[in-house]
């Protein structure tokens, strides 16, 4: 690890315990390079936002034009690729949504919770603040994001709360290894907004997979029972999609799993750009954007960076290149062909479960987050490393999310590398 008190970086990785701090040089395709010369398969894909590979010559050029044509262009104005994009993503969600932008996952997460409480208020109804999320769900860390996020999911136990954010429980407790029940689900969310009180509740917002909270994978029906939840309450539904947005479940969006279900607010980053450039954006339905359009009801927020042209560019050729190359199907092949395989470690005693969706898969090691379980999977992270695979680790979890990109082989290496790292621990 670097000496952290010779530059003016400020690292909270690393000041955690155990952390394995990399100092990368270059990347190309699935895999990065470090500075003392190790090659790495990098299966988280950054922050599980480089969908489409490092050095990817066709976004690089995209961006290059785009800064050549047009650098900047103020959010108070038009330019073609934001009105583009907001064409392009319209209509892979379906139609009938307003596109508004941002320039991180965790600012759409905001911008979503503010136009959710404005369209209350707009409705005359302004004691809809209320947020209600799940335990393990992560939306950012950033402001009311922060808020909206399961305690202690990416942040610090310090971080401050808000009452006016509510929790149910999820799918998955990670901690003590139990599953809900869809109908177990419904009585939490159930008896959550009724100590509220539904006329103090302005939304629902939900995960389609909770990666960052242990890859929580909700049971078939999931959404659609939330989604009949807010309208038997008459809430809207926010789908946050930044992490699974873009393919990675095998869907361009993770609800469209979901039979019928139309979110009010679909949020999304990370994939939008394959992280070659910051942006992100709330896609908004109509009902809800056309109470903006009433006299004094405009929302008058700038964001200097939101549908940066260069971003919007950028966003449009990750999506030419993903329909062209057939990316998303090809997540559903890996899935069927490779990743799947994950499940056969579900044998060893030191596995408490294996579980996933498209590209997003987690390793659930049995223990404590204060005992064996964290220390099988340092154990196995370091073996992973060791062998040239990097994978994401938290507590008692090893989480991978490949780059969309990846061959045939860097899947097949993932799955082979975690595999033997498995067993050597059961076999020590």
């Amino acid at each position: 690890m670097q000496n952290i008190d010779q530059d003016g970086y400020w690292n909270d990785e690393a000041l955690l315990p155990d952390h394995a701090e990399l100092s990368v040089l270059s990347g190309a395709g699935a895999w990065i390079t470090t500075e003392a010369g190790q090659r790495l398969l990098d299966a988280a894909s950054g922050h599980s936002c480089v969908n489409l590979g490092y050095a990817n010559a066709e976004l690089i050029e995209a961006a290059a034009q785009s800064y050549r044509r047009l650098a900047y262009c103020s959010p108070e104005h038009r330019c073609r690729p934001v009105t583009e994009l907001s064409g392009k993503l319209n209509q892979l969600l379906g139609g009938g949504y307003r596109l508004r932008y941002a320039a991180t996952g965790g600012g759409a997460n905001e911008l979503a919770i503010e136009i959710a409480r404005r369209y209350w208020l707009h409705l005359g109804q302004p004691s809809r603040r209320n947020i209600l999320a799940l335990d393990r769900s992560y939306h950012g860390s950033t402001g009311t994001a922060s808020f909206a996020s399961g305690p202690g999911i990416l942040q610090s136990p310090h971080i401050d709360r808000s009452p006016e954010f509510l929790h149910a429980a999820s799918a998955r407790d990670v901690i003590h290894g139990t599953s809900r029940d869809l109908s177990t689900l419904q009585q939490g969310l159930e008896a959550r907004i009724a100590a509220a009180g539904p006329e103090t509740v302005a939304a629902i917002i939900v995960e389609p997979v909770a990666f960052a909270g242990g890859v929580v994978v909700p049971p078939p029906g999931f959404l659609e029972m939330v989604a009949a939840f807010a309208r038997r309450h008459g809430i809207l539904l926010i789908v946050d999609e930044v992490i699974t947005g873009f393919g990675r479940s095998g869907r361009w969006f993770g609800f469209q799993h979901a039979d019928n279900v139309r979110p009010d607010i679909v949020t999304m980053g990370k994939g939008i750009t394959s992280a070659y450039f910051p942006l992100a954006a709330a896609a908004v339905s109509e009902p809800i954007y056309t109470t903006f359009l009433q006299p004094g009801n405009a929302m008058s927020k700038v964001i200097t960076m939101a549908g940066h042209p260069v971003g919007c560019d950028v966003a449009l050729k990750v999506i030419e290149i993903m329909q062209r190359d057939g990316l998303v199907e090809r997540v559903r092949r890996n899935e069927e062909r490779h990743l799947s395989r994950l499940r056969r470690l579900i044998e060893l005693p030191s596995v408490r479960d294996v579980r996933g969706l498209g590209h997003m898969w987690g390793l659930e090691f049995d223990g404590s987050y204060a005992g064996r379980g964290t220390e099988s999977a340092g154990d196995v992270e370091c073996r992973c490393l060791a062998a040239g695979l990097l994978v994401l680790r938290a507590n008692n979890m090893i989480r991978i999310n490949p780059p969309l990109t990846a061959t045939d082989e860097d899947i097949a290496f993932v799955v082979e590398t975690l595999d033997a790292a498995v067993r050597d621990l059961a076999a020590a």
